[in-house]
């Protein structure tokens, strides 16, 4: 009967119904794009699956490395000054970020232009695959800027328009589509446009969500210092983090790629795309706590903040790991005979998910202490992990060597997370370094 109450008082918490607000749009997203891949890998065969497959990695792979900490930044500091009321402050940090994310947008876009067939060639190992790089890289900034919007409604703790906007950019893929589709088009540039349209259209269309005249605030010499210093410590380790974390993320894709060949890419990515509804858990809890941890001012509120949030994702990892097994029937009965390879690839990669998911609580314990240079060491950790592993196991175990080399880095992380959260609860003080 305790344990009972326990889950009953956990069910209660605003905190995890939030989450599952961010969740449902997450999911809502996840299952169009997964029903996208669905509908492409049927009508594409493996060799063309694997090109568009690659060519929205290296797009959302160039996205994602065009973070640099900025938004984590946002998440970080936002929160203080809505809950100290200083609103010129958030708008001086607003700007400040606006003006780096429109830069790095343009400069990204231009870069992989030019780029397309050196990344084809050199890194994937694949020519044929330039054109399609190059016309993938014009969607670059319009997910930049989609999602420091979303940020900027995490960051209010308007998680029910966060989970809506979620909701319609994967509706929307998924409904063109399928438009096409019915029109009989089966050109992969047309499916490509899908990807890169979207993110832009949303972002223009949800653009006044953001303070009015934002832009337009003066931000005096010391303040703008200030910001930039700022940003600087917290984001600068950050972004080592970032590019390692999601260099680990691709890297089974790229070493696939250049081992194995254009099909096992495909048998890959159809394994990877199931698991990616953990990933949205992931996001989803983090996007909830992440404000709320962050306008917390005293260490004994912080240790209380991280026990109960660790019981409640404790709850939603047994209950992912109970559906894990069967969930690897899915693959079979959506994408056909030809790609049960990918089956047990999933259950590896899902397993080893589980934990990146139960770390969340630690692993922000470490941002909101400042510490965020530990998280840079361990992402390095973590990329030579998985490359030496790969490297060993896919000549040993075929597509399999990269699932368990994913495996692999993903202990190493939790383990790390745990132990540091919990030396910096017990050993180090607290303060908000504002």
């Amino acid at each position: 009967m305790e344990i009972v109450s326990r889950l009953k008082l956990i069910l209660q918490k605003k905190a995890l119904h939030q989450t599952i607000f961010v969740y449902t749009g997450s999911m809502v997203n996840g299952l169009s794009l997964f029903a996208l891949n669905i509908v492409l890998a049927k009508i594409f065969n493996q060799e063309l699956f694997g090109i568009f497959s690659l060519s929205v990695l290296v797009l959302m792979t160039v996205a994602e490395l065009s973070d640099f900490g900025l938004n984590m930044g946002l998440l970080r500091f936002g929160p203080y000054y809505i809950a100290t009321d200083q609103p010129d402050k958030l708008k001086q940090l607003l700007k400040t970020i606006w003006r780096w994310r429109v830069s790095l947008s343009i400069i990204l876009t231009v870069a992989g232009l030019v780029l397309a067939y050196p990344l084809a060639r050199y890194l994937l190992g694949q020519v044929k695959l330039t054109p399609y790089l190059a016309f993938a890289s014009l969607g670059i900034g319009g997910i930049i800027l989609l999602g420091f919007l979303a940020t900027y409604l995490q960051t209010k703790q308007r998680f029910f328009y966060h989970a809506s906007l979620q909701s319609l950019k994967g509706f929307l893929r998924l409904v063109i589509v399928l438009i096409l589709l019915f029109f009989g088009v089966k050109n992969l540039f047309a499916y490509l446009s899908v990807y890169i349209l979207v993110p832009w259209v949303l972002f223009i269309a949800n653009f006044k969500v953001f303070p009015e005249k934002f832009r337009e605030v003066t931000v005096d010499a010391s303040i703008k210092n200030k910001l930039h210093s700022q940003l600087a410590r917290f984001s600068f380790w950050l972004t080592v983090s970032s590019f390692m974390s999601i260099f680990v993320s691709r890297i089974d894709q790229v070493m696939v790629s250049r081992l194995l060949g254009l099909v096992e890419v495909a048998i890959f990515t159809v394994a990877w795309q199931l698991i990616q509804f953990f990933p949205i858990v992931y996001s989803s809890i983090t996007s909830v706590l992440m404000p709320k941890i962050s306008s917390l001012t005293k260490k004994e509120d912080l240790v209380i903040f991280v026990k109960r949030s660790f019981k409640w994702v404790l709850v939603v990892v047994a209950g992912l790991g109970i559906i894990i097994y069967p969930s690897q029937y899915l693959i079979q009965f959506l994408f056909g005979d030809k790609y049960i390879a990918s089956m047990p690839v999933y259950l590896i990669l899902a397993y080893g998910y589980l934990l990146t998911v139960l770390a969340v609580p630690f692993s922000l314990v470490i941002n909101v202490f400042n510490k965020t240079h530990w998280v840079a060491i361990s992402g390095v950790a973590q990329i030579l992990i998985n490359l030496a592993a790969n490297m060993v196991f896919i000549p040993m175990y075929g597509i399999m060597g990269a699932a368990y080399a994913f495996a692999m880095a993903t202990i190493f992380t939790f383990l790390w997370n745990v132990a540091l959260a919990i030396y910096f609860l017990t050993r180090k003080e607290f303060a908000v370094e504002i």
